[in-house]
Formats: C-alpha cells, sequence, structure tokens
C-alpha cells in the first residue's frame, strides 16, 4: 500500500485555516460571556471620542445671504450711516437747544429786578457826585422824586439788568456793564456810561 504524501502547497493551506481558527476562536471567546446569567455588553467607545471637539451650532441669522445683492447692501450701508448721522444732528439740535434755554433763564434771572434801584431805568437817574477815598470810589444817583442812591463797584442798577462795573472820578462817570444775549446762546455785555452834568461838583 502507498502512502501519499502531503505536497508544500497542501501544507500552505492547512497551516492558513488553522491559523485562522485559532485567532476566531480567540475573538468569539473574548466577546462571548461566560457563566449563568451573564448577557451581552456594549463594546466601549474608542478613547479619541472624548477628544473632539464640540460642534458650534450655526445661527442662520448670522450667516452672511450668498444671493444677496451687492448693490442692496451698499444701499442699507447707506442709509444706516444717513440714520446715524440724523441721530448726531439731533443730538447736536437738542443740545443747542438745551444751551439757549439755559442761557434764557440765566438772563431772566439777572432782568428781574431784587431793588428799588433796578425797577428804574437809566434814563431816570441823574448822577450827582463822585467821590473818591484811596483806592475806592463812590458815586449817587438821583431818581425824578429827588430820592438818592449810593453805587459802589457791582451795585445793581437799571431796567436790563446791569451792574456798576467802575466809577471814573476823573472823566466824571459811572460805567455799567448790562447783559445780553448773542446768537440766542451767548452771554455778553455792552458797556453803558451814566456821566455827571457839567453844572455839578463833586
Amino acid at each position: 500500500m502507498k502512502c501519499k504524501t502531503m505536497s508544500g502547497d497542501n501544507r500552505k493551506i492547512r497551516w492558513m485555516a488553522f491559523t485562522a481558527a485559532v485567532i476566531l476562536g480567540t475573538s468569539l471567546f473574548a466577546f462571548v460571556p461566560v457563566g449563568p446569567g451573564a448577557s451581552l455588553t456594549k463594546a466601549a467607545e474608542p478613547a479619541y471620542k472624548g477628544w473632539r471637539r464640540e460642534k458650534k451650532i450655526l445661527d442662520p441669522d448670522k450667516i452672511p445671504d450668498p444671493f444677496l445683492s451687492y448693490l442692496i447692501k451698499r444701499r442699507e450701508q447707506s442709509t444706516l450711516q444717513a440714520e446715524k448721522e440724523k441721530e448726531k444732528q439731533l443730538a447736536a439740535e437738542e443740545a443747542i437747544k438745551r444751551e439757549k434755554q439755559a442761557a434764557a433763564q440765566m438772563l431772566k434771572e439777572l432782568l428781574t429786578p431784587k431793588t428799588e434801584l433796578q425797577k428804574l431805568s437809566l434814563s431816570q437817574l441823574t448822577l450827582s457826585a463822585i467821590v473818591q477815598a484811596d483806592d475806592r470810589a463812590w458815586a449817587m444817583v438821583r431818581d425824578p422824586k429827588g430820592r438818592g442812591y449810593i453805587l459802589t463797584k457791582g451795585t445793581r442798577i437799571g431796567t436790563n439788568g446791569g451792574t456798576v462795573d467802575r466809577i471814573v472820578r476823573k472823566e466824571k462817570k459811572v460805567v455799567i456793564k448790562e447783559p445780553y444775549l448773542e446768537d440766542e446762546l451767548h452771554l455778553k455785555y455792552r458797556e453803558v456810561e451814566i456821566k455827571l452834568p457839567e453844572q455839578v461838583y463833586e
């Protein structure tokens, strides 16, 4: 009886089949539960899964519209710029309006009479005397009824909110500053003089 020898190719095929069976058996052994009451468990998740960054939720309102025309964008920008300029102009006008109101209120307070001398216009007053001693000077004015009033620097006088600015003995006059509004905004002062009549002597 003759024995058939196994060829080299057959040996290789059998060896490969044996190796595959061993690997398959090992894999099944690793994942098949063993023992009573054992249940299949979910395979562990890959370790790198927790390293992934969270996906950001896109806001549709922040995504530019690729179909929006450039001219429409330009027009919207121009309109927005015009609205901002208008707001600035309105704010500036409102600020000027408040400044005018404040200046008008200040002038009104200066024109409000607080003494009898402020109820008389300068044309009703007559400068009757100027007296100077050292660095100080005084003056006297009289009203139509003959009542006299002493003037010093800072005395409020006249119906136009005037204030005595200086008394000049050599030039025989009293200089008064009266307030007024320039452009309804700036409070300024004009100078008005009361001169001593020639027939009156100090």
